[in-house]
């Protein structure tokens, strides 16, 4: 067994994630897909097996809690990049989630539609838009929203609020010390019709690198002005 699989085997048992040799041989094929195209999509910095096993897979994977509780899953992933969080979670779960991947990248999307293909997910897609022109034919109609993207999580709320249905969620991977983020994204996640759920401070299993799941329910439909057009969020967040 190479290091990669031996490292996410021993951080999927600390994070309660069991893991069989179909996934793993999944995840280390995306993996592979990943470096060997890297320098042609500009994925990632981080390509050694150790580190991208726990940084990128085993990272995606800590989101996977704040989803169990669901029997079936339409799910977004927004500001995807080379596929995380979408395809791990996807991949521990195949029959649980139907997933829908954005990227603003075209490049990134093309990369993970290779990925999806040499997979063979199914009722997975990746899409090239903005996230704010997501809202056009995706206003509530998913179950679920998922992001490591980087941005505040006022910015990140509008993107993603808009999407989801009432009753549903929007999970945030953050680094660690997100409280005074939290404290100024109250008024855009109250706006957007959010509400945080849960707060769960958690260490990458090897590393101890700090992290932040950041819950928020949707309990009111979002007003028709959001998400406001693209750029305007980045611009002038909420």
């Amino acid at each position: 067994m190479n290091k990669f699989k031996e490292e996410l085997i021993r951080g999927s048992l600390k994070i309660e994630v069991f893991l069989n040799e179909a996934m793993l041989e999944l995840f280390y094929k995306h993996y592979q897909i990943m470096i060997k195209e890297n320098s042609k999509y500009n994925l990632t910095s981080i390509t050694e097996e150790i580190e991208a096993a726990e940084k990128h897979f085993i990272d995606s994977l800590m989101l996977y809690k704040e989803i169990e509780k669901y029997n079936y899953v339409y799910m977004v992933d927004i500001g995807s990049g080379a596929g995380f969080p979408g395809l791990p979670l996807k991949v521990y779960r195949t029959e649980k989630i139907n997933l829908v991947l954005v990227d603003a990248v075209n490049k990134k999307v093309n990369f993970i539609k290779k990925v999806i293909a040499e997979l063979n997910l199914e009722n997975t897609k990746a899409i090239h838009a903005r996230a704010e022109e997501m809202a056009v034919d995706y206003r509530e109609k998913f179950d679920v929203a998922v992001t490591r993207a980087v941005g505040e999580i006022r910015l990140l709320a509008e993107y993603c609020l808009p999407l989801i249905k009432q009753g549903g969620i929007f999970i945030a991977a953050k680094g660690p010390n997100v409280k005074a983020e939290l404290k100024k994204a109250d008024k855009a996640i109250k706006i957007l019709g959010g509400k945080i759920q849960t707060v769960r401070e958690e260490k990458l299993p090897i590393s101890g690198e700090g992290r932040t799941i950041v819950t928020i329910e949707k309990i009111r439909k979002t007003p028709p002005q959001y998400p406001r057009r693209p750029g305007i969020p980045k611009k002038d967040p909420l």
